[in-house]
């Protein structure tokens, strides 16, 4: 499990460097940053696609192996699962995070990214947007 620590170190080590960072998750995480930046997220606002981006850079700075071997196609098969999970509760936001949130192995990840989602500046279609593609991401990874 990640670490709240690892997370903290994560988050100051993307905002200082967020250029470098930015390059570096577009050269190595190609499958992932293409997927972000496509027609599959266009109804997000600019800050919205902002905090995407963030969390997932900081997603990607908390893994400690980089170098396993990722596609596309089976992060959006994770991505499918949660979305069929996510959309299966009822109940309201918090409700439906909350079961998820259920045995989760990292636990600190996710809350960081819920808590980057619960922003008033981001609307309810684009929280549950980011948080499961973001959990998604962390599901794939870890």
């Amino acid at each position: 499990m990640t670490s709240e620590e690892k997370i903290e170190k994560a988050v100051e080590a993307v905002s200082q460097n967020i250029d470098q960072k930015i390059l570096h998750f577009v050269e190595n995480a190609s499958f992932i940053s293409k997927y972000l930046l496509s027609d599959e997220f266009k109804l997000l606002t600019v800050d919205e696609k902002e905090t995407m981006l963030f969390i997932h850079l900081v997603i990607w700075e908390c893994i400690d192996n980089k170098n396993g071997d990722f596609d596309i196609e089976g992060f959006q098969e994770t991505e499918e699962k949660n979305w069929t999970t996510l959309e299966s509760i009822k109940g309201n936001w918090e409700e439906k995070t909350n079961v998820l949130f259920e045995n989760y192995k990292e636990e600190e990840l996710l809350a960081f990214a819920e808590d980057m989602v619960n922003d008033e500046t981001i609307s309810k279609v684009s929280r549950e947007l980011i948080f499961v593609t973001a959990k998604s991401f962390i599901d794939y990874c870890f």
